[in-house]
């Protein structure tokens, strides 16, 4: 009769340890009544805290919104950075033509191959 109350009671501590834990206090408590208080103690130990599960949800929604603005910045930049080349390449080609190192359709040609692409 004893070992009975030892092991309810054991069972008991088992799940209150597990209640603040991913397992719950029922599933501790359940695992050391079927298999063994001792058992129920090292999976409620094992398990992770509620509070470590909530603060890992909160770094990977930071890492997440870190990463969404890193791309966003990267393709500005990439945009700038074609809108830029483009417009010196225009800048040149006017040069050229200014020159007479090119003719006029040359110019046209290569205007257009550069606005199209």
């Amino acid at each position: 009769m004893e070992i009975f109350f030892g092991w309810i009671i054991f069972s008991f501590v088992a799940g209150i340890i597990g209640s603040g834990r991913k397992i719950g206090f029922w599933g501790a408590f359940l695992l050391s009544i079927f298999l063994s208080p001792l058992i129920g103690l090292i999976f409620a130990l094992v398990s992770k805290s509620n509070e470590k599960e909530e603060y890992e949800k909160r770094m990977l929604e930071t890492q997440k919104s870190q990463q969404e603005a890193l791309n966003k910045i990267l393709q500005e930049k990439q945009n700038n950075a074609s809108t830029i080349s483009i417009t010196d390449e225009l800048e040149k080609l006017a040069k050229l033509k200014n020159d007479n190192i090119i003719s006029e359709e040359e110019y046209q040609k290569l205007k257009d191959k550069l606005l199209n692409s």
